[in-house]
């Protein structure tokens, strides 16, 4: 037994619950057919809707207002009759997400700063925690990397330190999982260099952070004409461009697995060796892809909002909860095997598309700014008002007044008539608090 797996045995003797016994189920689960799926989260619907109109003040209020009993709940559909809920709707509420007896469950207080950078706090039950671990466990072994066995270095935002310094908690952590931590917020030439140097003299051969980060990573060593081998990448909390990945996985000599995680919705979905489609932790929680309006079922192949409903926290539950993120639906099961339901692609945040003034909605992130990438170091797209966009760009050496004015073309036919664009060139562009890296920005 390594010390990680130490580790989580204590807690589990101490909250109640069982990571070997979660891993050989969540590891058995991935191969389930859709009908054993169905049922497994329709009998975890059922015992979470009973909960919720016995204990939990708010849903206690939703269900009479919408005519429902804890008995009218007998297929998955029926949580259409839910309201789609946003962290905005429980912060005005916090108090009465709680449920009445919250304690018993032995439950943690987490944040996230998520898109803003105001923090949104909300508690998951440990053995939701616990579960949610298994999950990122089993995703980690599509990659063949055992988590607190291997070592690891992990590129780590403002949100895990402390005024500059990481917190005793983190650095315990570090030590019990086998984790090499690479700061991200201040990356330098020397800090590079000088990390990279601990990840030789380690024998370091797995590393996860955010695309970004592991980008401007990669990119530096590429820049001294470095390759270092590794046996496994692993992305997430940020869109994952293509030009990205290409330089990563070239420098690092192995393929990526992206992963999307939703600690406050208890969702993920995470690509396996075929590095392909996403698939969606169906232990966890349950996800539906909706239209922008949250009314229906995006298509397969089509872009909509993911909202999720937890299925194991009881302290503070969540149902139909949009925590701002995109996905394309899945059109087909994937090549592996497993029997996990799919997203085609994660597409970023509902906050970074653009409602414009001449009636015109814009995803960012699909502007195909790495044809670029070559010639432009980091970019960011804003937009000030409706009718003003604004793109801030680092050039590279060899960036030229033709390259801008194609992209000012590109800007300008996507944005359409009416549309002010604004191209500035700076020499450095902010993180958020958390660490990371906000290519879209609305401000509207």
């Amino acid at each position: 037994m390594n010390r990680s797996e130490l580790t989580f045995f204590l807690l589990g003797k101490k909250y109640g619950f069982d990571l070997k016994k979660l891993l050989k189920f969540v590891n058995d689960s991935q191969y389930w057919d859709e009908e054993r799926i169905y049922n497994y989260q329709l009998a975890h619907l059922k015992k979470l809707i009973n909960h919720i109109y016995t204990s939990v003040p708010y849903y206690h209020r939703v269900m009479e207002d919408i005519g429902m009993q804890p008995e009218d709940f007998k297929e998955i559909k029926d949580l259409k009759a839910f309201p789609v809920i946003t962290k905005q709707t429980i912060r005005d509420n916090f108090d009465l997400f709680l449920a009445e007896d919250f304690k018993k469950y032995h439950s943690m207080q987490r944040s996230t700063g998520g898109t803003t950078g105001i923090p949104f706090k909300y508690y998951n039950d440990s053995y939701s925690w616990c579960l949610n671990w298994a999950t990122k466990m089993r995703t980690f072994s599509w990659g063949n990397y055992t988590f607190g066995k291997d070592k690891i270095a992990v590129l780590k935002g403002g949100s895990m330190l402390n005024r500059g310094n990481f917190s005793p908690t983190t650095y315990f952590w570090k030590f019990l999982h086998n984790y090499y931590t690479i700061p991200i917020v201040n990356m330098t030439s020397e800090s590079m260099d000088y990390h990279f140097n601990i990840i030789k003299k380690k024998r370091i051969e797995y590393i996860r952070g955010f695309p970004s980060a592991l980008y401007t990573f990669a990119n530096h060593l590429k820049n001294k004409s470095i390759q270092y081998s590794m046996k496994g990448v692993f992305t997430s909390a940020e869109m994952l461009y293509p030009y990205q990945r290409k330089v990563i996985e070239d420098v690092f000599e192995t393929g990526i697995l992206d992963a999307y995680g939703c600690g406050d919705g208890m969702a993920g979905a995470s690509q396996c060796e075929l590095k392909n489609k996403y698939h969606i932790n169906i232990e966890t929680s349950y996800m539906e892809i909706l239209s922008s309006d949250y009314k229906n079922d995006v298509k397969p192949g089509d872009e909509g909002i993911i909202v999720v409903t937890s299925l194991h926290d009881y302290a503070m539950p969540f149902i139909r909860y949009a925590p701002g993120d995109m996905a394309i639906q899945g059109k087909d099961s994937c090549p592996c095997g497993r029997g996990l339901p799919v997203l085609e692609k994660i597409i970023g945040r509902s906050s970074d598309l653009f409602k414009l003034a001449n009636g015109r909605i814009l995803n960012g992130l699909s502007i195909p700014f790495e044809d670029w990438a070559d010639k432009i170091e980091k970019f960011q797209l804003i937009q000030e008002e409706p009718d003003l966009i604004i793109l801030k760009l680092i050039p590279k050496d060899n960036y030229t007044e033709k390259d801008e004015s194609q992209i000012m073309d590109l800007l300008k036919y996507n944005a359409g008539e009416g549309i002010r664009i604004q191209i500035e060139k700076v020499k450095n562009l902010e993180f958020t608090s958390a660490g990371k890296f906000k290519y879209v920005i609305s401000k509207i």
